[in-house]
């Protein structure tokens, strides 16, 4: 081929690159419009369970997850009572799984839970280090430790999703208060790892995504009375940093929100960025009244005994004792010291539901309270804004929707509705 004729050949190759880039680029970034496009969800009730007086299966001392199975039976992690409640369909009470203790099967302080795509359950506590297995029968089969210094980093609806090829998939942190070595440590984490953990003999998490946090982690070990060891951690990070939120995907691919913006990572079941969804919204900046409102709340949720402060009690075995709560003259202290971001992140939540569907919980007025959801199909398309209601706590396969509800006297209870086709 004459060298002319090459050259104009190569030229348009590199020509016909160059215009197709973008191109390709740009089905990788998906743009939702700026303006919302009102979703009317109507949503028709099926059962509610959870009462202030009833039967023991009727009250929750604390719901901290709620899942269902493939046959839309509901699971109630009653983390403040230490199991695990399943109801049918149809809301009759099935059977309770767990009980507070140190023996087989048995919980000291269960964060999360997922149902397995074969009916199976698994549960994570913290105070064993790791994952407790039972079969759909709701008989305990084995415990998993989880892997070396790590733990499940959060207990709510974001602590756990079973993954579609079997296992769980946790956002994770370091457990520095099991180094046992009577030192005080303090440690910078630079980000938050998200893994897969197969339950198959001698299979190895996985690790599918890092996000990037700035966590510090102090931790404190002394010597108790019998021989036993107490060590006390706290974490902290700027309040009104934004949250990693993670959601599954029915292929085994996670959606992932960590940034101040409205930017989400769409990856596949490798781990790999398949599209970028970004939404033109404004994060506002942290006002005085923001921090005033915020230092006020965590007051009070510590001095109810939530507290921002963990603390695990190693002895010769047997169940963790009773550690006494946080002094009013600490809670002060922690109130006065805290550090704050300098802008309200866009996302506050999100979930995935049974058809791949995005649900995104935008910041509403006050952090934490509930704002705008965004709802976008499997393939990036926009389906809508839903207002004035609360983002789901869990969907199932076939389009129902659980809500955790609490009234004014602070009694739980879980509501279960059927979704509209969208």
């Amino acid at each position: 081929m004459p060298s002319a004729v090459l050259r104009t050949s190569i030229l348009a190759a590199l020509a016909a690159g160059l215009l197709a880039a973008p191109a390709a680029q740009a089905q990788q970034n998906v743009r939702l419009p700026e303006k919302d496009r009102p979703l009317a969800l109507r949503t028709t009730p099926v059962f509610a369970v959870g009462t202030a007086e009833g039967r023991d299966h009727e009250m929750f001392t604390r719901v901290d997850q709620v899942a269902f199975d493939r046959n839309d039976n509901l699971y109630v992690l009653d983390g403040g009572g230490n199991r695990v409640l399943v109801f049918d369909p149809a809301g009759r009470f099935v059977r309770q799984v767990g009980k507070k203790g140190g023996g087989p099967g048995e919980f000291q302080a269960p964060v999360g839970l997922a149902v397995q795509s074969d009916g199976a359950l698994a549960v994570a506590d913290l105070a064993r280090r790791s994952y407790s297995l039972f079969g759909p029968d709701g008989k305990y089969l084995r415990s998993v430790p989880f892997a070396e210094e790590w733990m499940p980093m959060a207990v709510g609806s974001g602590a756990m999703a079973a993954h579609p090829r079997g296992g769980v998939v946790a956002a994770v942190r370091p457990a520095p208060a099991m180094r046992l070595d009577g030192a005080a440590r303090r440690a910078d984490v630079r980000s938050t790892p998200i893994f897969w953990q197969p339950f198959t003999a001698g299979a190895e998490p996985v690790r599918l995504f890092d996000a990037p946090t700035e966590l510090n982690v102090q931790s404190q070990a002394s010597q108790q009375p019998g021989g036993g060891q107490r060590v006390s951690f706290r974490t902290s990070v700027p309040v009104f940093s934004p949250r990693v939120n993670w959601g599954v995907r029915p292929g085994g691919g996670l959606v992932v929100s960590h940034t101040p913006g409205y930017t989400l990572k769409v990856l596949d079941a490798e781990g790999r960025v398949e599209r970028y969804v970004q939404r033109p919204v404004r994060t506002r900046k942290v006002t005085e009244r923001d921090r005033s409102r915020e230092r006020e709340r965590r007051r009070q949720s510590m001095l109810s005994g939530e507290g921002m402060r963990v603390t695990v009690v190693g002895g010769s075995g047997g169940a963790a004792p009773r550690v006494p709560g946080i002094s009013k003259e600490e809670i002060e202290e922690m109130v006065r010291t805290l550090e704050f971001a300098e802008t309200i992140p866009a996302i506050q939540n999100l979930r995935v539901d049974g058809a791949g569907r995005l649900w995104v919980e935008r910041t509403g007025e006050a952090w934490g309270e509930p704002g705008p959801i965004d709802v976008v199909g499997a393939d990036g398309r926009y389906l809508g804004t839903v207002t004035g209601q609360r983002l789901p706590a869990a969907f199932s396969a076939s389009g129902r929707a659980a809500y955790v509800e609490t009234d004014d006297l602070g009694v739980q209870r879980v509501v279960v509705r059927q979704l509209p086709r969208l």
